[in-house]
């Protein structure tokens, strides 16, 4: 049943004209697909070592690979990096599309507040991400404005987000009626239905008759009107759903990258993208974990960047497949860093200095460093206009990060950001 033979028949039964939350249908209008930039924000759970990635040390007592390697360097770029996991091919092949940003302080070495500092801007609570931020004030009406893979997904009441931890639940939303079999070969069947279109039809017209049966009640409570209005909602969001079925893939990625590791990134990239082609979506949060790594730092690590950096890959060759490579952004960082020494068990532990790399397309602010940090990895001051080391200007920090992706997205001085003031220095990162 569609949404407006839905309502036809609401009013019909009388449901239309004394319930108050049948105000809300407004929000079902017509949808306006967005096509504005794509704002992806991939985090590096547990804290990454950005000197084994883009802010190189070259010291054993820092890193282990520099008692017999040294920094990288890149063909008339100034983005160096270490000699670490994929790091060569990684900035090779993008670093004229990144700024990378060094020597951020994250004021803090608890996982909870770094990430929270890290992409809020803020070590405090309650304030929303720049995902939720971008969704709420680009995309309002979208019924995924904003996707989350976990990570912090704060919206202080500005928006909601979708939570894709299993990206094979979106594919249910949008195909509701059909199923996948699984066989013995490890393979998928063509999709098929649990219902003919006509049975369909009459489980909606039986769900239509429950809500009549209730609105006959004589009394509701507050309660049963808010659960009636959500159910409502929900089942005018799942009509808005329906461009999904032209972008969305008819299988899923694999999960195994191409080292062989389980890798949950590219599914959450590919799902991520397709409600975005759609028309639906404005942020979405990725999440690869594995970088707490207080023990046998250089092998673990090696494994969680190099997953890190083949999700990144995807993401790019899937933009680029569906044509939207020029509108994405993409914003990578960090609860915090790792100290520049390693500790009794061959690991490193939590050190509040760390980096973001931010990602589009050959923009004339790519291929490009800015901030620096001393030979023992603690930050050195900037000057916010001219981005030169400058001992009396400002030390990065989050904030100012923050402060910059609302920049960039124009949204800087809507209401919805002057609400949650950074009181950061604009930084002329871009």
């Amino acid at each position: 049943m569609k949404r407006r033979d839905f309502i036809k028949t609401l009013a019909a039964a009388g449901l239309l004209s004394s319930q108050p939350w049948l105000a809300k249908p407004a929000r079902a209008a017509t949808l306006t697909p967005y096509r504005g930039n794509f704002y992806v924000s991939i985090s590096a759970d547990g804290g990454w070592d950005v000197t084994s990635l883009c802010d190189p040390k070259a010291s054993s007592a820092i890193n282990h690979w520099a008692n017999n390697q040294s920094i990288q360097t890149i063909v008339n770029s100034p983005i160096q990096y270490a000699p670490f996991a994929h790091n060569e091919a990684f900035f090779q092949n993008h670093h004229q599309n990144m700024l990378v940003v060094n020597g951020i302080d994250s004021q803090t070495n608890a996982h909870e507040a770094g990430v929270r500092h890290t992409w809020s801007g803020r070590l405090a609570h309650g304030y929303p991400s720049f995902s939720a931020i971008a969704a709420a004030t680009l995309g309002p009406n979208l019924p995924l404005s904003y996707i989350s893979n976990g990570g912090y997904k704060e919206t202080a009441g500005i928006t909601q987000y979708t939570l894709m931890q299993d990206p094979t639940s979106l594919k249910k939303l949008v195909f509701p009626n059909q199923f996948l079999d699984y066989d013995t070969n490890g393979d998928w069947d063509p999709a098929k239905q649990y219902h003919r279109n006509a049975a369909m039809d009459l489980i909606q017209q039986a769900k239509l008759d429950r809500l009549t049966r209730l609105r006959a009640q004589s009394q509701l409570t507050p309660k049963q009107v808010s659960s009636l209005s959500d159910l409502f909602n929900a089942r005018v969001g799942a009509d808005q759903l329906a461009p999904l079925a032209e972008t969305m893939p008819e299988e899923l990625v694999s999960n195994i990258d191409s080292d062989g590791q389980w890798n949950p990134l590219m599914r959450q990239a590919q799902i991520a993208l397709a409600a975005y082609e759609a028309g639906l979506c404005v942020a979405a949060d990725l999440s690869m974990w594995g970088f707490d790594t207080h023990a046998n730092h250089d092998e673990e690590h090696t494994t969680a960047l190099q997953k890190l950096q083949n999700g990144i890959n995807y993401l790019w060759e899937e933009a680029t497949r569906r044509g939207i490579e020029n509108r994405l952004v993409v914003f990578i960082s960090s609860d915090f860093g790792r100290t520049p020494t390693y500790n009794d068990g061959d690991g490193k532990d939590h050190w509040p200095v760390s980096s973001a790399i931010i990602m589009a397309k050959e923009q004339r602010w790519t291929n490009k460093v800015v901030g620096a940090t001393t030979s023992q990895h603690e930050t050195l001051n900037i000057n916010p206009t001219t981005l030169e080391l400058d001992k009396n200007g400002v030390q990065l920090q989050p904030k100012h990060i923050q402060q910059a992706m609302r920049e960039l997205a124009g949204i800087e001085n809507h209401e919805i950001s002057l609400r949650f003031p950074l009181n950061a220095e604009s930084i002329r990162f871009f």
